[in-house]
């Protein structure tokens, strides 16, 4: 997974986050997952991703 569809998946999942769509958030977060990365919301909103 390249950087740019990294980066469009994590916009993805913050819309979907916004609109209480926990469900496609999860999904989201899932294939970030199997993209061999973590991420982890940070308390102000943003968005950390990291590579395991």
């Amino acid at each position: 997974m390249d950087e740019g569809a990294i980066a469009d998946l994590i916009h993805q999942r913050q819309t979907a986050r916004h609109q209480r769509d926990f469900i496609t958030a999860d999904d989201i977060r899932d294939q970030l997952a199997a993209g061999g990365g973590t991420v982890v919301d940070q308390p102000n909103g943003a968005v950390r991703w990291h590579r395991q």
